[in-house]
């Protein structure tokens, strides 16, 4: 993806230091501060310390070593990312370090280093601060503590998991004065304050509301809200109502309840706790684990949620999610976004079977074979660059290819026959080293050819399209290396994030695109359950039998435009449109 791509060069060439995209949360749950060196494999080994009673998040590309120091003795650990550790206190050795249990299985990729770490640069979300009609204070009076309250609470969350609230100004509303409680006061609050998406508006109601009927200090409905409502003037002292906004915020942004008596996140506050000279502002392991994960996805898309995650952080919050929910039975929030995550699962179309006698792929044959495809495609690119006037060009070049790369994918017949054609193919004819740029596909590709190859294949690439356009044609022979490097899921979360990314491009956000790289997916996905079609591509490949039609789709959609017109990657219009894609693209004689 383009963002991935750039922040990934520019640390090769600029920083010192490789991009540390995941994580692994350390909470030091004794009365100590503990020493610690981090050591990754190829790079230089980092010191640093949890202070007491505290939770870090420590950035890595992989697994990595971790050495302490107990009662003189040095212990050294092998950690993985995307897991929670705490020291404890242990009677025999002085101190340990335990992992938190997430249930079900990691991913497989979550225990190697990453190959090309995505940039972690903060994630700002926009904050609104607002006090309704009924506040007594004078204007300046009410910005001067609300804004210090605001500044001190932002921090906790920028340092547990990188995201930013960032103040975007003041305002007021008008509160019912004939509410009972803080959910019918949060219901007019969404009502009356409009709030863009990925934002957030944070509003204090000095509304009289009986405690005995509700006794909470604040109310916010989770992820997909853009709504906090709290209680002025409660808890009592303003160290209290800090923790009070931490906890609000994370909830906004993930988080969800814990058991945990120092997080911010249990479920009874204002209990005098923060008070104590001991006592840390912060968050729990887990949840700073959720919202670090959160982070990485509004890195993607500011206004991300649920129905929107990719595949691999789908699976990472599911365990999260599952460890919170079984710490804390019967949270509301860790429930409905279980269900959440598990009807997003349900609701996606089911994809083209693979072949289930398809004999196993050995990723050396496959890369050798993918090697010999790129070649020949580049053979027969210097073939027509030399070929004058008669060289080919637009469609008639990708057919060129395309039966280039066929005929050399069934000369080299096996198991790896199919998979090296897709994936050779994906990278034969783009010349933007998309799948290189992607962690999810990097691997798969690093040796399909030298640097100096792929710049002879660049210089001799000329200009294959795809109905006569070159964006299409890159983006569809992306997507069937796509299909075939990822499950159906993610393959298609993986072409979405692309057509995401286009709208940082001049081009904008074109559905005929995005429409050309599912039609990859569904290539890829067809052409693994019958080989022989890769005996047909020998002989003819018109676009028309490839592309689903293209008739009112959009193209150059600028960000405001996309927003407008669709509601963003999870409006309900872009997910309907993707749907009318996939449709188009069931209807197809090559897909049935």
């Amino acid at each position: 993806m383009p963002t991935r791509l750039f922040g990934a060069l520019a640390l090769v060439f600029v920083a010192p230091v490789p991009a540390r995209a995941a994580v692994l949360i350390l909470g030091n749950y004794t009365a100590e501060t503990v020493p610690y060196t981090i050591a990754e494999p190829g790079a230089k080994a980092r010191n640093d310390k949890v202070p007491p009673n505290s939770v870090l998040a420590v950035h890595v590309t992989g697994p990595a070593d971790i050495t302490f120091t107990a009662k003189g003795r040095a212990t050294t650990l092998r950690l993985d990312p995307y897991n929670a550790y705490l020291f404890l206190p242990d009677p025999a050795a002085g101190l340990r370090l335990e992992g938190l249990e997430l249930p079900g299985e990691a991913l497989e990729r979550d225990g190697r280093g990453e190959l090309n770490p995505a940039p972690r640069d903060p994630v700002k979300v926009p904050v609104t601060l607002l006090v309704d009609d009924c506040d007594p204070r004078a204007e300046k009076y009410w910005q001067e503590v609300v804004r210090k309250r605001f500044d001190a609470a932002a921090e906790v969350i920028e340092s547990a998991c990188g995201i930013r609230p960032e103040f975007a100004g003041f305002d007021t509303w008008t509160s019912d004065p004939e509410a009972k409680n803080l959910s019918d006061l949060l219901a007019e609050f969404e009502k009356a304050v409009k709030v863009k998406p990925g934002a957030l508006a944070i509003g204090y109601t000095s509304r009289r509301i009986d405690e005995k009927v509700d006794p909470a200090f604040g109310v916010n409905r989770g992820l997909g809200n853009r709504h906090v409502l709290v209680r002025e003037w409660l808890p009592k002292s303003e160290p209290e109502r800090v923790e009070v906004m931490v906890h609000f915020l994370a909830q906004a942004l993930g988080g969800v309840g814990s058991p945990d008596a120092g997080s911010a996140l249990r479920p009874k506050l204002g209990d005098g706790y923060i008070n104590h000279a001991s006592s840390v502002l912060r968050l729990d392991p887990l949840n700073a684990l959720a919202l670090n994960l959160w982070a990485q996805e509004r890195r993607r898309d500011p206004a991300v949620e649920i129905g929107g995650l990719s595949a691999v952080n789908r699976h990472r919050m599911t365990r999260v999610y599952k460890a919170l929910l079984k710490a804390a039975p019967g949270d509301a929030l860790a429930t409905a976004y279980l269900n959440d995550l598990d009807a997003d699962a349900a609701k996606r179309p089911d994809p083209i079977a693979k072949n289930p006698d398809r004999p196993p792929v050995k990723l050396g044959v496959r890369t050798e074979t993918v090697r010999k495809i790129v070649g020949a495609v580049t053979e027969r690119a210097k073939q027509n660059a030399a070929a004058g006037p008669r060289a080919l060009t637009g469609d008639d070049l990708t057919a060129a290819y395309v039966r280039a790369a066929a005929q050399t994918a069934v000369a080299n017949e096996g198991p790896e026959m199919v998979s090296a054609f897709l994936v050779a193919l994906g990278v034969a004819l783009d010349d933007t080293g998309a799948l290189a740029a992607d962690a999810l596909t990097a691997a798969a590709v690093k040796d399909a050819e030298t640097a100096a190859e792929r710049t002879a294949r660049l210089e001799a690439l000329g200009n294959p399209t795809l109905a006569g356009r070159r964006d299409l044609c890159r983006r569809f022979f992306i997507g069937c290396a796509t299909g075939e490097l990822l499950p159906p899921a993610a393959a298609e979360n993986a072409a979405i994030g692309r057509a995401v990314q286009d709208l940082e491009k001049p081009s904008g956000l074109c559905v005929p695109v995005l429409a050309a790289d599912l039609a990859g997916i569904a290539f890829a996905q067809a052409a693994q359950s019958d080989a022989e079609m890769l005996r047909d591509v020998v002989q003819t490949f018109p676009a028309k039998e490839y592309l689903p039609p293209l008739s009112g789709l959009k193209n150059g959609l600028s960000a405001e435009k996309f927003e407008e017109q669709f509601g963003g990657a999870t409006g309900d219009r872009f997910v309907a449109q993707v749907a009318d894609i996939r449709k188009r693209l069931k209807a197809m004689r090559a897909y049935k």
